[in-house]
C-alpha cells in the first residue's frame, strides 16, 4: 500500500491523462481515505464536546485542508489551494448535480463575490452594502443576520462588494464598506466588538474575508484610487487591540523609501492598499500579503521611482509584522495592475528542482513562480493573450517597456482591469495545474495631470477601453511546474468568476452568462452545467454535509454592466448548494 502511495505521480503519468485515469485517481484517492479513516482513533464524547466548546483552533486551521465537512477559511486552506479532496462528485456523475436548496438574499446593488464558511452545520455568507447572514447548512433557512449601517459620504472605486468572513474559536470576523472591523458570536450573531481600521472620510473601505493567524485576524484596506497610504493589520481575536501594522508604503528613512520622490510627499498618498486575502505557511511561519496599485494610478510623474510595496509580494512575520523578503512584480506601475492576487503555495520540481514555491496569476498578465522562503525568481510566463507592455530583463523578469512612458497616450495588453482581476484561481496537486479565471479587454490610457484633494478621485488620467465585442475571457489551465498552457475555455466575455478544483477530476468555474460549469480537469472538457439566471462572481465551495458532497456558489453580477450577448444585468443575489440528484 506505500509503495502504490509513494508512486501514485509516476503511475498516473504512465496511465495517461483519460477518462480510465481519472478511475485509478478516484480510486487511490478513496482508499487512503479509507485508511486514514482507520487509523485515526475515534474521539470520546468528553473530547468531542471540548473541541465544540472551543470551536475552530489554530491546529484545525492549520489542517483546514482536511476538513471534508467544513471550509474553513477563505481559500479552503492557508495555502490557497481552493481545492476539496472529496471524490464523491466526479467525473462519472457531475451531470447528475441538482440543486438542493436557493437561499434569496434580497441584495442589490452590488456584485454576489462571498467565498461562505462552512463549520458545525452552519454556512456564512456575506453580500455587497455590508450584510452578513448565516444559514442553516442543510436547509438554507436563515439563522441570525447583521445589517451593517454604512454612514452617508463612503467612497468606493470598484462596488460596495464583501467577499467573505473568518472564523476562529466560536467567532464571526466581518469587514465593512466604512473600513470597520467586526467581530460576532458565531451562534448567536451577537456583536462582540467593532474596531475602526481606518477613517472612511479619508475613503478607506474594507472589502475582503480577513485571515486568522495564530489568533491574530489579519486584514488590508482599499482605496488606492483615492490617494489613501495602504497598510496590512493583526488584530487580536478577542480584545480586537491592533498587534502590530506594516504600511505598505514606507515612510522617508524607512528600508524602501528610496523608491518614491525624496523632495515630495508623493509617498503619503502613495497607495499599494492591499484590498485581498493573503495566505500562509506554518511551516516557515511566513506570511504572503501583496501590495496593491500606486496613486495616482495612471500618472506617474508625480511619483518617480520603482513605487514599493506597491504591486509587490511580501513575505510578513505574522508575530510581529516584520518584513522577510519581498518580489516586485510591477515596479512604477501606469496601468492600475493592483497585484494583489493570490499566492498560491505549492512544493513542486521547477527548473529540475524541488522547491518550496509560490506562485501568482498576476493582474499585469504574468503567471510568476518564485521560492516562498527567500523571494528567489523561478519564472514568470505570460497567460493572458496579447500581453504587450512587457520585455525581459536578463534575469527574465517582465519589466514595463521604455516606450510606453512616452507621450500621455499609451496601449496596454491587458487592459485596465488585467488578466485576472480578483477572482481566485485554484490548484490540483493531482494535475500538478493552476487553473486562471482571465480576460483580454486591451485599455488606451490617457495621462492627464491630477491634484491630491482627500476623499477625491487620484487617477491622473482616462482609461479609453476596447469595445466590448472585441473583448473575451477564458479559463485557462497552466502547468505550474513549467509554466506552459494545457488547455483554455473560451467564455465569450471577460471572465471574473473564480475557481474551484476538486479530487474527483474536476475544475468548477462560473461565466458572466450565467452559468456553473464543471470541467474535466485535465482536458478542459465541459462535463455539466448550469444556469444560474444572473453572472457569475464568486468561486464555487465544496464540501460534505453528512456522508454526501454538495456544491456551494453565490450568483449574482449586480450591476447593469451590459455585455453583449450575457444574461449579466440581473441585480438579484442567490446563493446555491448543488447535490448529486438534488439530494
Amino acid at each position: 500500500m506505500i509503495s502504490i502511495f509513494a508512486n501514485r505521480a509516476e503511475a498516473l503519468r504512465s496511465i495517461g491523462r483519460c477518462r480510465s485515469e481519472k478511475s485509478v485517481r478516484l480510486l487511490i484517492a478513496s482508499v487512503i481515505a479509507f485508511v486514514m479513516a482507520a487509523i485515526t482513533p475515534p474521539l470520546t464524547r468528553a473530547q468531542d464536546a471540548a473541541e465544540r466548546r472551543a470551536g475552530v483552533t489554530d491546529e484545525m486551521l492549520v489542517g483546514a485542508q482536511g476538513a471534508s465537512d467544513a471550509w474553513l477559511t477563505y481559500n479552503r486552506n492557508y495555502e490557497g489551494w481552493r481545492y476539496a479532496p472529496m471524490t464523491q462528485i466526479n467525473a462519472d456523475n457531475v451531470d447528475r448535480l441538482r440543486p438542493v436548496w436557493v437561499y434569496q438574499t434580497g441584495v442589490q446593488g452590488g456584485g454576489f463575490e462571498t467565498t461562505p464558511i462552512v463549520y458545525e452545520g452552519k454556512i456564512y455568507i456575506t453580500t455587497a452594502n455590508s450584510h452578513l447572514m448565516c444559514l442553516e447548512l442543510g436547509t438554507g433557512k436563515m439563522l441570525w443576520r447583521y445589517d451593517h449601517l454604512l454612514p452617508r459620504g463612503v467612497n468606493l472605486c470598484c462596488g460596495p462588494v464583501n467577499r467573505g468572513v473568518a472564523i476562529y474559536r466560536n467567532r464571526i470576523y466581518f469587514t465593512t464598506l466604512d473600513a470597520h472591523l467586526i467581530c460576532f458570536d458565531a451562534d448567536s450573531g451577537q456583536m462582540l466588538w467593532d474596531r475602526e481600521v481606518a477613517d472612511y472620510r479619508d475613503s478607506y473601505s474594507l472589502t475582503l474575508a480577513p485571515l486568522v493567524v495564530k489568533g491574530k485576524v489579519i486584514v488590508g484596506p482599499g482605496g488606492a484610487e483615492f490617494g489613501v497610504r495602504g497598510f496590512i493589520d493583526a488584530y487580536d481575536w478577542e480584545t480586537g487591540e491592533r498587534i502590530w501594522r506594516f504600511w505598505t508604503v514606507p515612510a522617508p528613512g524607512e528600508p524602501g523609501s528610496e523608491t518614491w520622490p525624496a523632495d515630495s510627499d508623493a509617498w503619503k498618498q502613495g497607495g499599494a492598499t492591499p484590498w485581498l486575502t493573503g495566505t500562509y505557511d506554518p511551516d516557515l511561519d511566513l506570511l504572503y500579503w501583496p501590495g496593491g496599485n500606486p496613486s495616482p494610478d495612471w500618472n506617474g510623474t508625480v511619483r518617480e521611482g520603482d513605487n514599493l510595496y506597491s504591486d509587490t509580494i511580501l513575505a510578513l512575520r505574522p508575530d510581529t509584522g516584520e518584513l522577510v523578503w519581498h518580489f516586485q512584480n510591477t515596479p512604477h506601475d501606469i496601468f492600475d495592475w493592483a497585484g494583489v492576487q493570490e499566492c498560491i503555495l505549492i512544493d513542486e520540481v521547477i527548473n529540475g528542482k524541488k522547491v518550496k514555491a509560490l506562485v501568482q496569476a498576476n493582474r499585469n498578465g504574468y503567471l510568476y513562480a518564485l521560492n516562498r522562503e527567500n523571494g528567489e525568481f523561478l519564472y514568470a510566463k505570460p497567460y493572458s493573450d496579447g500581453v504587450n507592455w512587457a520585455v525581459l530583463d536578463e534575469d527574465g523578469i517582465p519589466r514595463i517597456r521604455p516606450d510606453m512612458f512616452e507621450g500621455d497616450r499609451r496601449f496596454a495588453c491587458p487592459g485596465i482591469f488585467g488578466g485576472k482581476n480578483w477572482p481566485p484561481s485554484a490548484y490540483s496537486p493531482d494535475t500538478h495545474m493552476i487553473y486562471i479565471p482571465d480576460q483580454k479587454r486591451c485599455t488606451t490610457y490617457v495621462t492627464m495631470d491630477v491634484t491630491f484633494r482627500r476623499g477625491l478621485p487620484y487617477y491622473g488620467g482616462i482609461p479609453v477601453m476596447e469595445e466590448e465585442k472585441n473583448a473575451t475571457g477564458y479559463i485557462k489551465a497552466y502547468d505550474v511546474r513549467t509554466g506552459e498552457q494545457v488547455w483554455s475555455y473560451d467564455t465569450k466575455a471577460p471572465n471574473w468568476a473564480g475557481l474551484l478544483t476538486t479530487a474527483g477530476g474536476l475544475v468548477f468555474g462560473g461565466a458572466p452568462d450565467g452559468y456553473l460549469r464543471a470541467f474535466d480537469d485535465a482536458t478542459g472538457e465541459i462535463l455539466w452545467e448550469f444556469q444560474t439566471g444572473s453572472g457569475v462572481f464568486a468561486p464555487p465551495t465544496s464540501f460534505m454535509i453528512g456522508d454526501r458532497q454538495y456544491i456551494a456558489l453565490a450568483s449574482g453580477w449586480g450591476q447593469p454592466a451590459k455585455v453583449v450577448g450575457f444574461m449579466n444585468d440581473n441585480a438579484g443575489s442567490a446563493f446555491y448548494l448543488f447535490g448529486i440528484d438534488g439530494k
